[in-house]
């Protein structure tokens, strides 16, 4: 019989959990399914919702600098500000959606600026224009920069 030390413990644990993974998923399955492909649509369609990606609101942004104030459905920046996207998802076994998507609507020109995960991007955008936003559970940054003298709104819709 082979003595079990740290050396071969870490294999026996990894087999050992992916095989309580693997019950779990049949248990699962077997109690979700009942047998049949009928029942499997309802927590199937769970899991295709999470891929789509979640709703990126006001709650998932806060003010870095600059002059601007959040809502849950509005954006009011004078001069130029520079908003942090929180993480979010965070732990081993997150199984919620992949990312965070809004669709900013400008009411006068504006630069948006994203910065994600090390890569920065910049669109103008003019009255009535869509930006589409996507962040990742690691979040980001979103700047925006009035073009104009004064205020700008820009309204934060769901992403279509």
């Amino acid at each position: 019989m082979v003595p079990v030390n740290k050396e071969n413990r870490t294999p026996l644990l990894v087999v050992l959990a992916c095989g309580v993974i693997a019950v779990l998923v049949l248990v699962f399955g077997m109690s979700c399914g009942g047998g049949n492909n009928n029942a499997a649509g309802d927590w199937q369609a769970g899991f295709s919702g999470a891929a789509a990606g979640g709703r990126l609101t006001g709650a998932d942004l806060s003010v870095s600098g600059g002059s601007c104030s959040v809502s849950d459905t509005q954006l009011t920046v004078t001069g130029a500000c520079v908003l942090e996207v929180k993480e979010f998802g965070g732990g081993l076994f997150y199984f919620g959606p992949p990312t965070k998507r809004a669709r900013l609507v400008p009411q006068q020109n504006v630069t948006v600026s994203l910065f994600i995960q090390g890569t920065r991007a910049e669109q103008d955008s003019g009255p009535g224009k869509t930006v589409d936003l996507t962040f990742g559970t690691s979040g980001g940054q979103l700047g925006i920069t009035c073009r104009a003298l004064g205020a700008c709104v820009l309204q934060l819709q769901e992403a279509g």
